[in-house]
């Protein structure tokens, strides 16, 4: 699940046009068909591992090499 979860931060993050995701964990959830604790503790280690800074509604992405590694 984290190299899907990877992928899907950084294709949003080109569909956006940016580094910082305007977007709840629910429609991360929603969207790749699985729970929002799921998603929320994957983000949480992404966090811990310096990939993304988390607030409220805003996911961003903080080492896109280290995510894009991930996600191949």
């Amino acid at each position: 699940f984290d190299k899907r979860l990877a992928k899907f931060l950084l294709e949003e993050s080109v569909l956006e046009e940016s580094d910082s995701l305007k977007i709840t964990h629910e429609k991360i959830a929603n969207h790749m068909g699985t729970a929002r604790e799921v998603v929320t503790r994957m983000l949480r280690y992404f966090q811990g591992e310096g990939m993304v800074k988390l607030t409220r509604g805003t996911i961003e992405l903080a080492d896109e090499e280290k995510l894009q590694a991930l996600s191949e």
